[in-house]
């Protein structure tokens, strides 16, 4: 991953459990939901539903949060802002990489359940400033 400092790419990458993405819905309002969510070239992806609120809502206004954390003691963590762009992913990919960190061996199963109910697409997600906490190199950082 570029532009993350590497303490929260390792971080990042360690944390199997869900994150949480924060969109803005048509009257700004925010609305959050619990996600999983892969890497492409420096950025966070997310698969959804192309219906869902967050789809919709990105596609409308891509300005984001996203924040991982470890839950247990002692708690670490980072919170992203950053710019959501759709990208469409006729073949799965993106998906199955994402599934990948999160069932293994059952991602093309997973994938191919979901994506039989409903169109999916990707949030890529351009970090733009990176706000960590108990790490080494816990500064916040802006990302160009």
């Amino acid at each position: 991953m570029t532009g993350l400092s590497t303490d929260v790419v390792a971080f990042l990458e360690s944390m199997v459990v869900p994150g949480v993405l924060s969109t803005l819905r048509p009257d700004g309002s925010p609305i959050t939901s619990a996600v999983w969510f892969g890497f492409l070239d420096g950025d966070i992806v997310i698969s959804t539903p192309a219906g869902r609120n967050k789809a919709r809502n990105a596609r409308e206004d891509g300005r984001v949060s996203f924040l991982v954390d470890t839950k247990e003691r002692p708690y670490r963590g980072v919170a992203i802002e950053g710019v959501a762009e759709l990208l469409d992913d006729p073949d799965g990919a993106l998906v199955a990489l994402i599934a990948r960190r999160y069932v293994g061996a059952e991602a093309d199963a997973w994938v191919a359940a979901r994506s039989a109910t409903a169109e999916r697409v990707i949030l890529r997600i351009r970090p733009r400033r990176v706000r960590p906490w108990n790490m080494a190199a816990s500064a916040a950082q802006q990302v160009q």
